[in-house]
């Protein structure tokens, strides 16, 4: 169970979504951010803007696959507010605070190395990698 634990979801697309369904079904707190347009409610689950998060409670952040661009900026396909990631922000979470992305951008990199926080690469893990590799008939189409 994570209940106690305050994670904020930003950006993605509808494979965020089950992420989410998931986190809401062992009891986190969730923090919704890049969702405004999403007509789905989840219960325990509060959409947000970026700017009204307090970084100060939040435990983790689930970013898209894609992590962030060169400038901090997370994609959002269902949102149109412009949605960003920035060195204070990270700054004023707690120190176990730990960022979760597909993939280690460069930006990501620096971002944790200065901040002193963990960033956790979905896709260097060997189970992900190996089953994120297997052909699907979509893929081969």
């Amino acid at each position: 169970m994570l209940t106690e634990m305050h994670i904020a979801v930003i950006g993605g697309d509808a494979r965020q979504l089950e992420v989410i369904r998931k986190l809401v079904e062992l009891d986190a707190k969730l923090s919704l951010i890049g969702f405004d347009q999403l007509d789905h409610g989840f219960t325990g689950a509060a959409k947000e803007s970026i700017q009204n998060l307090d970084f100060t409670s939040v435990d983790a952040i689930i970013l898209p696959v894609a992590g962030t661009n060169a400038k901090g900026e997370v994609d959002t396909i269902f949102s149109n507010e412009k949605v960003s990631i920035t060195k204070e922000q990270i700054e004023n979470t707690p120190e176990h605070f730990t960022i979760y992305s597909g993939i280690g951008t460069p930006y990501l990199e620096n971002l944790v190395s200065t901040t002193n926080r963990k960033l956790v690469k979905l896709f260097d893990r060997d189970d992900v990698a190996i089953y994120n590799s297997i052909p699907t008939v979509e893929g081969t189409l």
